[in-house]
């Protein structure tokens, strides 16, 4: 059973099918003013089930917004603009040819404004644009050729401005722009050739504002662009070649800004575009080839940015776009080929964005293309490794210029086009390989980009293109299952509210390894929750999440009812090592005193003694989050320690921090003499380290381990040799005592070398054994001497 599209009624949910039927879902898209070199094809697909359950992959199913088709075109529509709340739009009924339409979003509503070019004929209204609340266009009535026209949404008032050049020939507007209220654009008299005009909207104030190129030959204005009330354009006075011109309105006032190739030849500007109220451009001299420039309107300030493709070869500079007051452009250079660069409008600050598809210069390029800003980042296409030419989007960064989406999974494309901005959605076209260019949206996640209607259903595309938006309603024309042109209408959405996305009522759950999973749910979704999470894994409904790796792991998810989609919301879960507790031995008692100094992603450092036993040496056990860390001896000699009364000052501490709590969480960590119940002071103390966090120094993980070596021992004479590896550029403090703690010989080294030579007297001592502690900045060795004699 097919689909049904007429007049007025949804053109998908019209479908019945048993649970188990699949619909193979797909968009396209011609679009008839962005042609882009598209040099990757794209196949594979998603499955969208119109009212039944999806089963592919990352299963999803979603009913869709209903477009309405408001009329059918069998000639095609053409340059839909939105004036004073109506859509006006060239489109051929098959009767009157192409000629000027309107709607005000109703079938009833949708009708001819003016047969121009009366009868079968065509006007061919086209490069629309609205100044001044009047809509300008030009069109050819049969008569007087192609020339400017105007309307006010009335057919009384949809007139003809001038006949600029009378006599049954044609003027051809041209480059229509802007600037201030007032309409410019290229025009040919049949006297001055092709030159700049402007217009108020009247036959009187429509004049040629300089004939640049004396004579009939032509000045060929292109690249019109209003920069803060100045235009700017590319022109050719017959001298200079094609270089950057302006212009006030006036004839004294349009003046060549500079000559920027000398000679005849010009430097052939392209691409013009107002960044942040500079005059962004690319231009060709012979040193540099086409290359990207910029202007404020005097020659002095008008500058290359920077010469990407070192040399006379061009980079080929091309989509510039503002975001945030800084230019990005598709351009080419040797090493990365053609792919995304930025420029904030210096040498420096004119870099590679991103190489999006790494490899061979020539073989692997990105080719940026259809540059569009939503909601404060870029949306583009590229082509990707293994996947075709899909949809990215940038917020200006490396790290945030990625893929958003495989719409059309494999190596075929899905050569998404068309791209429009409606309350902060892109909407565009797209192909899968079942159903061909088609209507979809995205808000920039892979989850948040869905089709939403198989208008042509099956494989044969709907190709929806001139997407419009008009008071949150979007407007295009697409092809219908009778495999006509219709001007269609997507019904608003209405976004339910974001998920809450939760386990047990917490959106930030935090477990112990390999406890049961933690389920996340979404209690006020009433239609389907789509979620995306770490290591882009995606899916529906509700989200397991696993316990097997430590780490924090953040998800996201949409809810989506009848094709609407909500705003994102995000729940975490926090997996931290369980580390299990030693048996409890005896408790230990004692006299305690020890603090816990500092807490860092290297070490964790303080110092603790028994003031009942000043020189016996205690040991420290840690805890994160309540779970034992590990043991450490507090057996580092610190002369203030000693200095303060506490025994012989052997009593500092210097704990690794494991590995396995630099993840990225927080966990509160503790410290207790060992088998006590004595909390050292100043703790808790709150520790937060990024994955693989490092120390500047050696860290506990890779640090060379400390090596006392004693040469020659029983030691037969008077002198104790040793040689000290493993702290090179440590703090270095050797103590030697007998076995009551009595101190014989002790030393202090700034800075160790990698092979540290100490001796001692011991001339003294009778014979017995001593001992030799060797504390440095993280480590500390403890060696029995037999002195023999």
């Amino acid at each position: 059973m097919s689909p049904i599209i007429r007049s007025d009624s949804p053109v998908v949910n019209l479908r019945s099918c048993p649970a188990s039927f699949l619909l193979s879902f797909t968009p396209s898209l011609r679009s008839p003013h962005h042609l882009l070199l598209n040099t990757m094809k794209k196949s594979t697909f998603i499955h969208l089930v119109l009212g039944c359950w999806i089963s592919f992959v990352s299963t999803f199913s979603v009913q869709a917004q209903a477009p309405l088709s408001l009329k059918t075109f069998p000639g095609g529509i053409t340059e839909i603009i939105q004036y004073n709340g109506a859509l006006y739009f060239n489109a051929n009924d098959g009767i009157n040819g192409a000629e000027l339409w309107k709607s005000d979003g109703t079938a009833a509503g949708t009708v001819l404004l003016k047969d121009i070019n009366p009868g079968a004929a065509s006007s061919s209204p086209v490069r629309m644009i609205v100044v001044n609340n009047t809509l300008f266009f030009a069109a050819n009535n049969g008569t007087n050729g192609q020339e400017l026209w105007k309307s006010n949404g009335t057919a009384a008032g949809t007139v003809l401005v001038k006949d600029i050049r009378s006599g049954g020939y044609e003027s051809i507007p041209a480059w229509m722009t802007d600037v201030n209220g007032t309409l410019f654009f290229r025009a040919n008299n049949g006297t001055h050739g092709s030159e700049i005009w402007k217009t108020d909207g009247t036959e009187a104030g429509t004049v040629l504002v300089k004939d640049i190129n004396y004579g009939t030959a032509d000045g060929d204005p292109q690249y019109l662009t209003n920069v803060n009330g100045t235009l700017f354009f590319k022109a050719n006075n017959g001298t200079n070649g094609s270089e950057l011109w302006k212009s006030d309105g006036t004839s004294f006032g349009t003046v060549l800004v500079k000559d920027i190739y000398t000679g005849a030849s010009g430097s052939n500007i392209a691409y013009s575009a107002n960044i942040n109220g500079t005059l962004y451009f690319a231009a060709w001299t012979s040193a540099t080839g086409s290359e990207l420039w910029k202007s404020d309107g005097t020659a002095a300030g008008t500058v290359l940015v920077k010469d990407i493709h070192a040399g006379p070869s061009p980079s080929e500079v091309s989509f510039l776009t503002n975001l945030n007051g800084v230019a990005y452009f598709k351009a080419y250079e040797p090493n990365a080929g053609i792919e995304l660069w930025k420029s904030n409008g210096s040498a420096p600050g004119t870099t590679l964005l991103k190489d999006i598809l790494p490899g061979a210069p020539g073989e692997a390029n990105g080719v940026p293309g259809f540059l569009t800003v939503v909601n404060n980042q870029i949306f583009f296409t590229a082509n990707t490794f293994g996947k075709g030419r899909e949809l990215w989007k940038t917020d200006g960064t490396t790290a945030g210029t990625a893929l958003v989406k495989d719409i059309n999974p494999g190596q075929e494309a899905s050569d998404a086009t068309s791209f429009a901005e409606m309350g902060g959605v892109l909407y565009m076209s797209a192909k899968t390989a079942t159903t061909g260019f088609e209507l979809w949206k995205s808000d920039g996640t892979e989850a948040g980009t869905f089709p939403i209607a198989d208008i042509n259903p099956g494989v044969p595309d709907s190709s929806p293109y001139e997407l419009t938006p008009l008071n949150g309603v979007l407007y295009f024309a697409a092809t219908g299952s009778n495999g006509t042109k219709q001007l269609f209408r997507l019904n608003p959405c209405v976004s339910p509210p974001a998920p809450n996305l939760a386990s047990g009522g917490q959106n930030k759950v935090t477990v112990t390894q390999n406890a049961p999973a933690v389920v996340l749910t979404a209690s006020n979704c009433s239609g389907q929750l789509n979620w995306s999470g770490p290591n882009n894994a995606t899916g529906t409904g509700n989200i397991t999440v696993p316990t097997s790796a430590t780490g924090t792991f953040v998800y996201t998810a949409h809810c989506v009812v009848s094709g609407c989609i909500s705003p994102a919301s995000s729940a975490t879960v926090i997996v931290q090592p369980a580390v299990n507790n030693p048996g409890p031995g005896p408790v230990v008692t004692g006299n305690f005193e020890g603090y816990l100094d500092k807490v860092e992603c290297g070490t964790m450092r303080g110092w603790v003694w028994d003031k009942n036993l000043p020189n016996t040496v205690m040991k420290v056990e840690f805890f994160a989050n309540g779970n034992s860390i590990g043991t450490i001896d507090a057996n580092i000699f610190r002369q203030d320690l000693k200095d303060s009364g506490k025994g012989n000052g052997i009593h500092a501490y210097s704990f690794p921090t494991p590995a396995t709590l630099k993840n990225g969480q927080t966990y509160s960590i503790s410290a207790k003499v060992f088998n006590s119940n004595y909390v050292l002071k100043w703790a808790p103390k709150n520790l937060t380290c990024p994955n693989g966090s490092r120390i500047a120094t050696e860290s506990a993980e890779t640090q060379k381990p400390l090596d006392v070596v004693v040469l020659g021992n029983p030691v037969q004479n008077e002198q104790v040799e040793v040689e000290v590896r493993g702290a090179e550029g440590q703090p270095l403090r050797l103590l030697l005592t007998d076995l009551q703690g009595r101190v014989l010989a002790e030393k202090e080294v700034v800075r160790a070398s990698e092979v540290e030579h100490q001796r001692f007297s011991v001339h003294h001592a009778a014979p017995s054994i001593l001992l030799l502690r060797v504390a440095s900045l993280r480590q500390s060795q403890t060696v029995k001497i037999l002195k023999a004699n």
